[in-house]
Parts: C-alpha cells; sequence; structure tokens
C-alpha cells in the first residue's frame, strides 16, 4: 500500500539577501570538490533503526492555537516559556494533514524565520540523537542529524525547536526572496534551460548525498521540498517530514510522493534510500529539462538503452539513463553522478524552439 505524503506544498514567497548575478560560466558548475566526506562517526552511537522507536519524553509546556487565531492566520502565545513568546508570529505560508508554517520574526534581534507547528500522529516515532539525552520527535532528529557541523547551504537549517505533548514546534530559516521549485519551473515555462538545470541539480545532488551520508533518508525530494532563490538560483531542501534514519536493509512501505516512486517497490514490495534518492534526482532532472513526469514507456526505452530526447545534450540524456535505470544495483552512485561529463560543460547549451 502507498502511503502518500499528507505534508503541505508551501508557497514560501519569502526574503533573502540578494547577491550577486550568476553567470552562465558559474552555472556551468565545476566539480572540483566532489563529495567524498565519509558517513558521520556520530551515527555509530545510535541503535539500530529498528530500536530508534521510543515512547514520548516527559511533557513540556503547551501553548495552543486557538481557533479563533487559527482563522485569522494568527497564532496565540500563552506562556511566557512556549517557545512561541521568543516570536512573532506572522501569516500562515502553507498547510497540511498534520501542520502549518508561519512567517515568524525573532525578537531579540528581528531575524526572520519559518515556524512550522506539527501535530503529533498517535504513532508519533522517537529517535535518539548524540548530544540529546532525550529521545526526540523524529523529524527534529532528522534537521539536527543534517545540520551538523560542517552544515551545507544546500538544506534549511534548524534554529530552533520545542517538544510539546500533543504538538512539536520547529523554528527554520527563512530564504528570501524564494519560491518552490515547482513554481519557479512554471514561471519559466515549464522547462529549465540545461545550463540552468546544470546549477540546480548541483545543489540538489549536494543535498540529498549530505543526508545520506548522515544517516538520513528524506524521503521525498520533490520540485515542491526545494526552495529557489529566482535571483540567485540557490537551492534548499526543505521538508524532512517524510524522512526516516537510513538503514542498509530496505523498507516495505513507500512514504513519499508517488510520481517519485521508484520501480522496485511496485516489483518487489520493497525499495533502499539510497539508489531510491538516485531515482528521485533522475524525476528531478527529467521534469527540469522535459517539463513532464516519466513515463512507463520512457523508462522501458531507458532500461533498452535506446530512450532519446531530441532536445537534450547526448550528455544530458545518459545521466537520466543512469539515474533513472530500472535496475537499482545499475543506478549511478553518488560518487559518480558530479563528476558525470554534463555537470563539466562549460559552453552554455540552447534548448532548439
Amino acid at each position: 500500500m502507498v502511503i502518500i505524503s499528507h505534508l503541505f506544498k508551501t508557497p514560501f514567497h519569502l526574503l533573502f539577501p540578494s547577491l550577486d548575478h550568476i553567470s552562465l560560466q558559474s552555472i556551468a558548475c565545476s566539480v572540483e570538490d566532489p563529495l567524498e566526506e565519509p558517513l558521520s562517526s556520530d551515527l555509530e552511537d545510535l541503535a539500530p533503526v529498528d530500536q530508534q522507536v521510543q515512547s514520548p519524553p516527559a511533557p513540556v509546556h503547551h501553548s495552543p492555537v486557538s481557533p479563533a487565531s487559527a482563522h485569522n492566520n494568527r497564532v496565540d502565545l500563552t506562556t511566557e516559556d512556549d517557545i512561541l513568546s521568543r516570536y512573532e508570529i506572522g501569516k500562515m505560508l502553507g498547510e497540511g494533514g498534520f501542520g502549518c508554517v508561519y512567517e515568524g520574526k525573532r525578537l531579540e534581534d528581528g531575524l526572520e524565520v519559518a515556524v512550522k507547528i506539527a501535530s503529533k500522529p498517535r504513532n508519533m516515532k522517537y529517535i535518539y540523537v548524540p548530544s540529546h539525552p532525550a529521545p526526540l520527535p523524529l523529524e527534529i532528529g532528522l534537521l539536527l542529524l543534517v545540520n551538523k557541523e560542517p552544515r551545507v547551504p544546500e538544506i534549511i537549517q534548524l534554529l530552533d525547536w520545542q517538544d510539546q505533548p500533543e504538538r512539536y514546534i520547529m523554528v527554520m530559516e527563512r530564504p528570501s526572496p524564494c519560491k518552490d521549485l515547482w513554481d519557479y519551473v512554471m514561471l519559466q515555462g515549464g522547462f529549465l534551460s540545461e545550463d540552468i538545470a546544470r546549477f540546480i541539480m548541483a545543489q540538489a545532488t549536494k543535498a540529498a548525498h549530505t543526508c545520506c551520508q548522515r544517516g538520513v533518508f528524506h524521503r521525498d525530494i520533490k520540485l515542491e521540498n526545494l526552495l529557489i532563490n529566482p535571483e540567485t538560483l540557490e537551492v534548499k531542501l526543505i521538508d524532512f517530514g517524510c524522512g526516516d534514519l537510513l538503514q542498509d536493509s530496505g523498507y516495505e512501505r513507500f512514504c513519499g510522493t508517488p510520481e517519485y516512486c521508484p520501480p522496485e517497490y511496485y516489483m518487489d514490495h520493497k525499495y533502499h534510500g539510497k539508489p531510491t534518492t538516485v531515482w528521485s534526482l533522475g524525476v528531478l532532472l527529467f521534469m527540469l529539462v522535459c517539463g513532464r513526469y516519466p513515463e512507463p514507456r520512457d523508462v522501458e526505452l531507458i532500461d533498452y538503452g535506446v530512450w532519446f530526447e531530441p532536445d537534450l545534450s547526448n550528455e544530458c540524456r545518459h545521466l537520466i539513463r543512469s539515474l533513472l535505470n530500472e535496475s537499482p544495483s545499475q543506478r549511478i552512485g553518488f560518487g559518480e553522478i558530479l563528476l558525470h561529463d554534463w555537470f563539466k560543460i562549460t559552453k552554455p547549451t540552447r534548448r532548439k524552439l
């Protein structure tokens, strides 16, 4: 049974300090510094994944959102020791089955943030994270793992958090100007040039690889979960609500977006974290340069080695075939993606009209 994420599609139209315009030469990404960071040694101290689920920790102070305030897209601050008392909460940015995201401003220094307030499901999963004695809600724990030093700018930063009896609250950086990658691509006509796609894919690949290196399986890498600054094309991976700890054994329940589900899940009812993440990057690239999801016929032609899209460069077509190989064991590895010839192109490519 496919479990589809109920997490919201967050239309972040936020603020980020303007940076210098990026030239086409810089968009044609260099791979001088491939991703070679070893898996974090911190994870060696964690118990096996099947032992990570814990009973909820002792309750902390709770500051409910009143019906009236929710109706007005505002959050009431009711106690001084509640995390929300340290922030000015503004309008709602997005909402889903388990929570809402609000604009926020840190009172001590005026820093603009995003505040996610998530209700706890009955089967709330907790994990242990090094340097934190008590178990933490899964999403908070995953963000702490991927944000550890040295942190990478391609992953959203968790600034503050609090676990409460019926919900948990996360305060994250709020980049600006910013929108999700789906909206950005649609505004560009539904697909991107290879030069722009190359710059975006390099960042998405680094974010995905860093997650796996640090023992985190995001499970829902897609256009909607990547924020992009339209002025600088800087990208940040968000929303770890579907995520889990990365494990060597396979996963038997799919949690994420069906269009990004790997074929092995349908064939074997089981899938593994790293090859599935590579597959999702393949779907992402396909969407960016083709303007549509790969169809079963595309996957079949890729499996036969004859898939062809005339408007794409040979290097781009080859990378897509390498990412979307139907066999998980035959997909390109993380260490090879940014070393692929497509990322070495420095001459701007133009799509035929």
